[in-house]
């Protein structure tokens, strides 16, 4: 029987735990940008991607 997995288990589980970690932050991160930039001035170029006649 030829074994797949090239390394432990745990060590396997928790490379891919951190990089889900990494992952979803990343994507709140996006999410937190995009609907709460803290960018007030209406000339910023954000504005011109995100009008509401798009």
């Amino acid at each position: 029987m030829i074994m797949m997995n090239t390394g432990p288990f745990w060590g396997q589980l928790a490379v891919a735990a951190i990089a889900g970690v990494i992952t979803l932050a990343c994507f709140v991160a996006m999410f937190w940008m995009i609907f709460r930039p803290g960018e007030k001035d209406p000339r910023h170029p954000k504005y011109d991607v995100l009008r509401s006649d798009r």
